[in-house]
């Protein structure tokens, strides 16, 4: 009996252990974890192509948001160890730039990866265009309504072969008269994406209007509705035949419908002005405003920073990194409309002059403004300009980076080859020769734009200003010398000078002088190095009495 009740007790602690066994083996539940890659793939072109994306998840996952125009190969998949393939196909592209966003999913996790592709409007558009004309070498589908036109000339708008745009006027040149005139010219219908963010913009010349608000405006029409107008910013509206960008107008309130764009021109009988329009952009995502710098040269107290009147130029500045270290590389002043930098500044020594890297010739456009704002270096200008560089790719040989920030677009103006390679090349040897022997020099250079009519075309076929003249501003720095601090002015009509020429005691002149000649105020922070008496001694000198300069 007891035998019995021994067994019983045995058996039932067995099954309680069993059944604790069968407790502690149940699976236990996996969080969820998922990561694709690359998060951000390129651009796919307009030819289309395939992506190949690596998906790690531990758990099973499926991607949804695929458009018509792609395939996804796997779309979905289990839990796994490894990544999995997944071949993300894209077809050719025959319309304006697109995007979507594929969403990788587990239960808990979700992943988004941004699929952009190119338009389809060739190499001269920018690449996130939905709609572009350049009016090239046309009007492109763009039509023509005239409402009112003179009989003696026949018609308002034309294409401008020579300017490459289309040109709108009601001014007849053999008789100077002006007429009364409306005339339309609209866009194709034009597609945007539903749940998409775009903004219009174009670029235009023209002048002599009576109001440039009212005799050049643009409308937008929807789903073949009323024409609305959008107004275009007054400081926006040209003042010469230079093209200046207008617009940024969000376009994202038409998303999911067609839409036509026009630009409608109208005079009087006393007023008849023109108007020149090319590079009619609808850009795919949202407007980033560009925010100048404008900072006041003294709180940086860098002795090279000059003080100037215009603060749309704003202060920009470019650094790098060299042994552990940040070093300043050069500031500048940026004239959007002539596409140049009206002065640069930056100091110079050994640290900066020591070679330790070959030129790199690595044109570029300036990252600080992209690709829209800055000039674009990569092909040489038509004719005798050369690619000229304002800071000398020679002061800046101590590192790679150093060296490619001199050739951002940002850094070169057009210069006639024989000025470039002989009297400014000559001063730039100076100045570092000056430099290598002292302790720190402090330099601006830059160039004169007002009163150029001269115009050169940059890689981008945008219009870059010749300049009149070029100078350059010098401050010597040599502790334990006679004369600590000493500076000299150098400006240089932008001509021919004799070959390799030398004399640079007929280009110079003292600072005070080179002021009155730029209309900037150099090394402003030098009255509190040495105080204003001195600092004012030291603008005034001449520098071909100082032997320093070898003049």
């Amino acid at each position: 009996m007891k035998m019995r009740k021994l067994i019983m007790a045995l058996a039932a602690m067995l099954l309680v252990v069993v059944s604790c066994d069968k407790e502690n083996t149940k699976p236990v539940e996996k969080t969820p974890e998922l990561n694709i890659t690359p998060s951000a793939p390129d651009m796919v072109a307009t030819a289309g192509g395939e992506i190949t994306l690596k998906v790690w998840s531990n758990v099973d996952w499926t991607v949804t948001g695929v458009p018509e125009w792609m395939t996804v190969d796997p779309a979905s998949g289990s839990g796994s160890n490894y990544d999995q393939i997944v071949k993300v196909t894209v077809q050719k592209n025959e319309g304006g730039a697109r995007e979507a966003v594929l969403t990788f999913s587990n239960k808990g996790v979700s992943k988004d990866v941004k699929i952009q592709q190119k338009h389809s409007f060739g190499n001269d558009a920018p690449d996130g265009v939905l709609f572009f004309e350049a009016f090239e070498k046309s009007l492109g589908n763009f039509t023509i309504k005239d409402v009112t036109v003179p009989e003696s000339i026949g018609f308002v708008w034309e294409y401008s072969s020579q300017y490459k745009c289309m040109k709108a006027t009601a001014y007849e040149n053999a008789t100077t008269n002006n007429y009364a005139s409306e005339s339309w010219l609209i866009s194709p219908d034009i597609t945007l994406p539903a749940g998409s963010k775009a903004y219009l913009t174009f670029e235009h010349a023209g002048g002599y209007f009576g109001t440039a608000s009212k005799e050049a405006t643009v409308w937008v029409s929807k789903n073949g509705g009323d024409w609305e107008q959008l107004v275009i910013d007054s400081k926006d509206y040209p003042t010469s035949w230079t093209f200046v960008k207008a617009g940024n107008w969000d376009m994202s309130k038409y998303a999911g419908s067609t839409i036509k764009i026009a630009f409608k021109y109208s005079s009087t009988a006393t007023k008849a002005g023109t108007w020149e329009v090319r590079n009619v952009s609808i850009m795919l995502g949202e407007h980033q405003e560009v925010v100048v710098p404008n900072v006041d040269p003294k709180t940086t107290q860098w002795m090279e920073l000059p003080a100037m009147d215009n603060e749309a130029y704003g202060y920009y500045s470019h650094s790098f990194a060299m042994n552990d270290e940040i070093y300043r590389n050069y500031s500048f002043a940026w004239s959007q409309k002539d596409l140049v930098s009206v002065w640069l500044a930056y100091p110079l020594n050994k640290t900066y002059t020591n070679k330790t890297v070959e030129r790199t010739d690595q044109w570029a456009y300036d990252p600080i403004l992209g690709k829209d704002r800055s000039s674009a270096p990569f092909s040489y200008y038509a004719g005798d300009y050369a690619r000229g560089h304002q800071v000398p790719s020679a002061d800046r040989l101590c590192c790679r980076t150093a060296n490619e920030q001199t050739f951002y677009g940002t850094n070169i103006a057009p210069q006639l080859n024989e000025h470039n390679e002989g009297i400014w090349s000559n001063l730039e040897n100076k100045i570092r020769s000056v430099a290598n022997a002292s302790d720190t020099t402090y330099v601006v250079t830059g160039c004169i734009v007002e009163g150029s009519e001269k115009k050169e075309l940059d890689s981008d076929k945008k219009e870059i200003t010749i300049p009149v003249a070029f100078f350059k501003a010098v401050l010597r720095y040599k502790a334990g010398d006679t004369n600590v601090w000493t500076a000299a002015g150098f400006y240089t009509d932008h001509k021919n000078y004799s070959p390799n020429n030398s004399d640079l005691k007929a280009v110079s002149m003292t600072i005070d002088e080179l002021e009155e000649k730029t209309g900037l105020d150099f090394f402003v922070n030098l009255t509190d190095k040495i105080g204003a008496d001195k600092a004012a001694d030291v603008e005034a000198q001449d520098p071909s009495a100082f032997s320093v300069w070898g003049l």
